[in-house]
């Protein structure tokens, strides 16, 4: 029987993907959606099991931030654990936002596991052009 070259590197390359399973892989991604409302910005994005309270919401420069922290509620009577795949940590979000934005006026509502942001257009933003 000739031996299998490859077959090592399946095993190696198996092993690799249980432990990205199991660690998560590069980490929580935060998908986002940033849609164009005329006369607003909305941004919708998916933070499942965090708390309203963990999350954290701001804008830096032209760039709207979220991050959002879940800890690790240690109970030493409950650490028989056989497998353990909730995550703890930080997730982070850079988003790019237009000019003309008025900030100031943003709102949020975050609800099951979904945060909305909605951010109006300045009226200054918005410069119309008459037709001669």
């Amino acid at each position: 029987m000739i031996p299998d070259p490859f077959e090592e590197l399946k095993r190696i390359q198996s092993r690799i993907n249980r432990l990205f399973e199991e660690f998560g892989g590069f980490g929580f991604e935060m998908p986002a959606d940033v849609i164009d409302e005329g006369d607003k910005i909305k941004v919708v994005l998916d933070l499942p099991g965090f708390r309203k309270e963990d999350v954290e919401i701001y804008v830096e420069g032209n760039d709207l931030v979220v991050r959002a922290t879940r800890k690790e509620e240690v109970d030493e009577k409950k650490s028989n654990y056989i497998r353990r795949e909730r995550r703890y940590g930080e997730v982070y979000k850079r988003i790019p936002l237009p000019e003309g934005l008025e900030i100031e006026k943003a709102k949020a509502n975050y609800n099951n596991g979904v945060l909305e942001i909605e951010i109006p257009r300045s009226e200054k933003a918005r410069k119309k052009i008459d037709i001669s």
